[in-house]
């Protein structure tokens, strides 16, 4: 083996055990614990269930507006595209206790919607905000990607053939890209689901799953928590499994149709 081979080997190795080390270590602690003791607390239970309603609310409205935007930024020119993506990019280089910051200093109780008497803050709108701001760059930059991608011949053809722009984004564009914006939408619902930092500013109650498993370490400690982690871990690789699942079908629809 060529010491290329053996450099490559050891660099990706590196990062894939530091990665699967701390998922095996949470079967390793887990011992007899099962998940079964996580649904017999009504509290963890009633959490979790909040966190995966307030996720699909915000991944179908960051799908609603981020592949719209993301078609904008694809068809923009050079300068107001990478201005666009720029601001898009900036929850997601920026702490989540700072993303919290700046909405609060919007939607706060001392912002000016505030003062007008409408409340969005620790409640479950709090919530749904916080997740779609730090959510919504996933599903813009990478649908903003996959139309990028995409041979502009098809959208001509559509176009030569009497359909306005509106059937041609549609039945042509969307179709054509959905696997690349698929994974975004994938990824805004996990972020959404496992949020704490801007959601802890926003809306500390009611309590979302990371919110309520700070509460069990901060109490109880890991051993306390881990129960809660476990649960948590199994819904995000069911989600994972899900979309690979869906991956694996589409892939294989393009090799019979081929």
């Amino acid at each position: 083996m060529s010491v290329y081979r053996v450099t490559l080997v050891i660099l990706s190795g590196f990062l894939f055990l530091f990665v699967l080390l701390p998922l095996l270590g949470v079967a390793t602690r887990m011992g007899s614990l099962s998940i079964f003791e996580s649904l017999n607390r009504p509290e963890l239970l009633s959490s979790l269930l909040l966190s995966l309603e307030t996720a699909t609310i915000s991944t179908a409205i960051c799908a609603l507006t981020g592949i719209p935007l993301g078609y904008v930024i694809a068809k923009s020119t050079p300068k107001l595209s990478s201005l666009l993506r720029i601001v898009m990019a900036v929850p997601l280089t920026i702490p989540p206790l700072i993303d919290g910051a700046l909405l609060l200093n919007v939607y706060g109780a001392a912002s000016l919607l505030g003062k007008a008497g409408l409340v969005l803050t620790q409640n479950t709108t709090g919530i749904v905000l916080a997740q779609i701001f730090v959510a919504s760059p996933f599903v813009v930059l990478t649908s903003a990607s996959a139309f990028e991608r995409l041979d502009p011949t098809y959208e001509y053809v559509s176009r030569t053939l009497g359909k306005g722009p509106g059937q041609t984004l549609l039945k042509v564009t969307l179709p054509l890209t959905k696997t690349g914006i698929a994974p975004g939408i994938v990824l805004a619902w996990v972020r959404s689901l496992g949020e704490f930092g801007a959601t802890v500013m926003m809306a500390y109650n009611p309590k979302t799953i990371s919110i309520q498993l700070w509460e069990d370490n901060s109490i109880g400690g890991l051993s306390m928590m881990l129960p809660g982690v476990l649960l948590v871990l199994t819904v995000s690789c069911l989600a994972l499994g899900v979309w690979f699942w869906l991956s694996r079908l589409q892939n294989a629809r393009k090799h019979w149709l081929i």
